[in-house]
């Protein structure tokens, strides 16, 4: 398979300590917020390693969101309860969600309103695209960040596992597949479920944008098609199957692009050419395959339209390869057209033009036309989807003992998240009595040092050396 696939970086935040200070009463409180703290940290140390298992990411992304749930949602029964959110209303599953504007699905039965918690703290996380930070006094922002870390880390994934040698076995590709509809999965999730619970304003193009979100998850499924169309070409699928695939495939990637074409900002740029190189060369795909079809049916001047087009596009390809190794900005960094999954397909267009071509020339005689044949719209089967995503419900640990143990003033300042965990004993009530008053410590937020993905490719001439930027 040896798929090549852009990826941008992980998000990046100052620690969240969830030390509340003397607003936990009880030690029980005060435990809690430890645990939480503890498995953010876990889960933050292992997203950088695409070569985790899924299982470990799996279970330490559960830990920490259930847990991260008791602040964002109160425990049923509690007697401090903030007051549910609006138009939240029962459904015929027994599952607690919301109407349009502001979608909620958690399961029934573990909380009761809004948590008196939920804007406890300032948080401050990076973006995947532009430098600018985003701070919120939210943590269902924190919640929408870490799902964001957890849907790169599944794509990043994929892209390891797909590149790691030129023939993926089965298993390794139903798991990239799988990875990438899960991600595509989370994103839509985040559009469709998270961002509108939010409260604060977001940052014009930040990862809140809808348009990027809308990006992130039709490139997810465009990148699971493509693992699709390649096991369908290497089991020799009818060739309409395959052109149809392919033309579906280009699509959504030119989806994914138009949805980047209002944001004018350089820090798109390097990801809209992806959009662009992979749209072209699945259109040339959709194209060759098709002529393979016509000739079936000894439409051979058709054919022969057909794969000249497949060729304009494949030299489309090849400009806009170039264009993304010189740009400049978050991403991948790589030289696509020295990449095995390009450079394979080159030569079969030649073959194949040359191959119809002698064909007419010998048995056909037909005249080649000036419109390009259309291509199927719509594959019979093999197309992907997002894998639909199932929130994390509360931690079991949050009773409502311990919910009651956090006493929270109605003038409560944010709490202060720290950098520095070796600071000394009572720091914490200084920085709160600081932003009591409107003061701050300066808090930096350090990009993710991330594991590189380097495919593993035996051609000599293949030097395309994938890593994210």
């Amino acid at each position: 398979m040896a798929h090549w696939f852009h990826r941008n970086p992980l998000k990046a935040s100052i620690v969240l300590s969830f030390d509340l200070g003397i607003q936990a009463t009880t030690p029980l409180a005060r435990k809690i917020c430890n645990e939480t703290r503890d498995a953010r940290a876990a889960l933050m140390q292992l997203l950088p390693d695409p070569g985790n298992e899924v299982t470990t990411i799996q279970n330490a992304t559960e830990k920490y969101l259930s847990l991260l749930e008791g602040f964002i949602v109160a425990p049923q029964g509690s007697s401090q309860a903030s007051s549910p959110p609006p138009q939240l209303e029962p459904t015929p599953e027994g599952e607690m969600s919301m109407e349009e504007g502001g979608a909620m699905n958690e399961p029934s039965g573990g909380f009761d309103g809004e948590s008196k918690l939920r804007h406890a703290f300032r948080i401050k996380w990076s973006n995947t695209l532009i430098s600018k930070l985003v701070e919120q006094n939210d943590l269902v922002f924190e919640k929408i960040s870490i799902l964001y870390n957890v849907a790169l880390w599944y794509t990043k994934h994929a892209a390891k596992l797909a590149g790691s040698k030129q023939e993926v076995e089965e298993d390794e590709a139903k798991e990239v597949h799988r990875a990438l509809r899960t991600a595509a999965g989370i994103f839509k999730h985040i559009e469709e479920s998270l961002v509108p619970q939010l409260k604060e304003e977001g940052v014009a193009i930040s990862d809140l944008d809808t348009r990027i979100l809308s990006a992130y998850t039709l490139q997810c499924t465009a990148e699971a098609q493509e693992v699709t169309l390649a096991r369908a070409i290497e089991l020799e699928h009818s060739a309409s199957l395959i052109s149809a695939l392919a033309h579906e495939t280009a699509r959504l990637f030119q989806k994914a692009r138009d949805s980047l074409k209002s944001i004018e900002d350089p820090a798109v740029t390097k990801w809209s050419l992806y959009f662009n190189l992979k749209f072209a060369f699945y259109l040339s795909y959709a194209h060759c395959y098709n002529c393979k079809v016509l000739l079936n049916k000894e439409k051979c001047g058709e054919a022969i339209r057909s794969v000249k087009e497949s060729d304009t596009f494949y030299e489309k390809c090849k400009i806009v390869c170039e264009e993304y190794a010189k740009a400049k900005g978050p991403g991948t960094i790589a030289k696509p057209e020295q990449h095995l999954f390009f450079r394979r397909f080159g030569p079969d267009v030649k073959r194949t033009l040359e191959k119809v071509e002698r064909e007419n020339s010998f048995i056909f005689y037909q005249k080649i036309p000036e419109e390009v044949p259309e291509l199927e719209l719509k594959a019979t089967y093999g197309l992907a989807s997002p894998q639909e995503y199932a929130p994390t419900g509360l931690n079991q640990n949050w009773t409502p003992q311990i919910y009651d143990g956090f006493h929270m003033s109605a003038n409560s300042a944010p709490a202060q998240t720290q950098n520095d965990e070796d600071e000394f004993p009572g720091v914490n009530l200084f920085n709160n009595f600081l932003n009591f008053w409107g003061f701050s410590k300066d808090e930096n937020v350090t990009p993710i040092k991330e594991k590189d993905i380097k495919p593993t490719d035996k051609d000599p001439k293949n030097n395309s050396g994938c890593v994210v930027s």
